[in-house]
């Protein structure tokens, strides 16, 4: 029988459960029940982890270093708006960001003097990550679909000391198709119903979720990939990540992508070294999915990190899956 939490969506937990295995369905649950720590990413364009560290001792507010990621911090004794009271905070110097959400960009590795393309970048985390990374040098094309929120990304740009990244306010899914295949790395960290940020007894993490949404969120995931493959030149690579657990928008919308262009892709492995990673599922519910697919990794929710799914894939040379057919099926 089903475990139910009183405390999250039953229809979830079914869900849940019917797409992992008991030991890991509960494993999940059992990191939904208590909330996470702030953890903050220094901004190596404008100081380093030891200046910063130093920095934040002085207002007496303790961190821990992350062990996969040296840029990366745990805050042990503060919140969020005691953070960002800090001068360093207005000076940009750090950025409040989840560990997981940092995942995508390192995965992408994007590389000085690359054209990069994050196709749903606001509030700018990943954006900013991938330019202190390229070390403000290349060019970067930071989209957002909604006006409000790319200001807020354009605000992050700029006190993040970001110089190479442009922000067009576009409809993601037609951002492939008007500009062609002229990016080396894309970033789609893409809309999704979320799940890998419930807290167990918070409804605010989780009043939103429904299948309904979930299903919509599916056909919106396909449009983004297929446009954000569209962009990306013949040898480039595409990075698909969501905060989400399901299969159906993980797992799945790749092996949509997989089936829809066929030999033009192929799925790469995650060379991350993060614990309690899970790898992908090839398949769900007696169904197969694309063998490759155990190549992309799955985060659990734990006590630092929220859930997420992460898939490195490479445009083939000779590989030109934005010649298919324009629209794709949902």
């Amino acid at each position: 029988m089903t475990k139910r939490s009183p405390r999250l969506p039953d229809a979830f937990v079914e869900r849940l459960y019917a797409a992992f295995p008991p030991a890991r369905a509960e494993q999940i649950l059992a990191g939904m029940r208590r909330p996470r720590p702030v953890t903050l990413r220094v901004n190596a364009l404008k100081t380093d982890v030891r200046s910063l560290m130093a920095h934040l001792r002085q207002a007496r507010i303790k961190v821990d270093r992350v062990a996969w990621h040296p840029e990366a911090l745990v805050v042990k004794d503060a919140r969020e708006r005691d953070l960002a009271a800090l001068p360093g905070y207005e000076q940009g110097l750090f950025y409040l960001q989840s560990l997981s959400s940092m995942l995508p960009p390192l995965v992408l590795a994007p590389q000085p003097g690359e054209r990069v393309l994050d196709l749903a970048a606001a509030p700018g985390s990943k954006t900013t990550q991938m330019a202190a990374m390229m070390d403000n040098r290349g060019y970067i094309l930071a989209n957002d679909a909604n006006p409000v929120r790319a200001e807020r990304l354009r605000f992050n740009l700029s006190r993040q000391g970001v110089t190479i990244a442009e922000v067009s306010v576009h409809d993601g899914r037609r951002v492939g198709g008007r500009l062609g295949p002229v990016f080396d790395r894309v970033l789609l960290d893409a809309p999704c119903s979320g799940e890998g940020r419930f807290v167990e007894g918070d409804p605010r993490t989780h009043r939103h979720w429904s299948e309904k949404l979930v299903r919509r969120m599916v056909a919106l995931q396909r449009r983004l990939l297929a446009s954000a493959l569209r962009a990306t030149r013949p040898g480039g690579v595409v990075v698909y990540a969501t905060c989400t657990l399901n299969p159906d928008e993980n797992e799945g919308v790749v092996d949509w992508a997989l089936k829809r262009y066929g030999e033009a892709l192929e799925v790469l492995p995650v060379a991350l070294d993060v614990p309690g990673r899970w790898e992908g599922l090839t398949e769900v519910g007696g169904v197969s999915l694309h063998p490759s697919l155990r190549l992309a990794v799955r985060i659990p929710p734990s006590p630092t990190m929220e859930g997420f799914f992460v898939c490195k894939l490479r445009v083939r040379e000779g590989g030109e899956p934005w010649q298919a057919s324009s629209r794709p099926s949902t």
